[in-house]
């Protein structure tokens, strides 16, 4: 076994997609920011040591946003692992969380960027840069269809130059 391609740190993290019908929250990160600068993602962050994933999504989505989740709204969307392109790889739950209201209640101003609400529908077409991952599974956590499992290669770019995914179908 080549131990060399088990040198690189993971970061575990979670990132959460809240929705209010058919309108999605989303950070666009600042331009100043070390990580995803300029670019749209959901709301989270890393897993605390200690901490489960769940955990983690209910702790960054208040953090974050100020709402307040229970297990009971939340929903695991998928699994992606991410590769390269970064200074280090990543594990990340995808969580889909139902919130009632979209008046955020920290403010849309955060330390990271700026939250705004996305219709699902002009989400991938918008013209806002998206983290590339998005691209390949953001219409599989909207429609709910099938749980995901992602692993991306990145350049240096941060962009996918390979991915590959599957998909286990969610039955009622």
């Amino acid at each position: 076994m080549d131990e060399e391609k088990y040198i690189r740190k993971v970061q575990c993290s979670v990132t959460n997609f809240l929705y209010c019908g058919d309108d999605y929250l989303f950070l666009h990160r600042g331009k100043h920011k070390k990580l995803d600068p300029n670019r749209l993602n959901g709301v989270g962050g890393r897993v605390e040591p200690g901490e489960n994933y769940l955990d983690a999504a209910i702790r960054e989505t208040e953090e974050e946003t100020g709402y307040k989740v229970s297990p009971e709204n939340i929903k695991l969307a998928g699994i992606v692992k991410l590769e390269g392109g970064y200074s280090e790889d990543w594990v990340m739950c995808f969580f889909k969380i139902k919130i009632t209201s979209k008046e955020i209640p920290l403010g849309e101003n955060t330390d990271d960027g700026k939250l705004i609400w996305i219709n699902k529908d002009k989400v991938l077409d918008s013209n806002f840069e998206l983290v590339d991952d998005l691209n390949y599974c953001f219409k599989d956590l909207v429609e709910e269809k099938s749980l995901f499992f992602m692993t991306a290669k990145l350049n240096n770019d941060e962009k996918i130059q390979s991915v590959s995914i599957s998909k286990i179908p969610i039955s009622l």
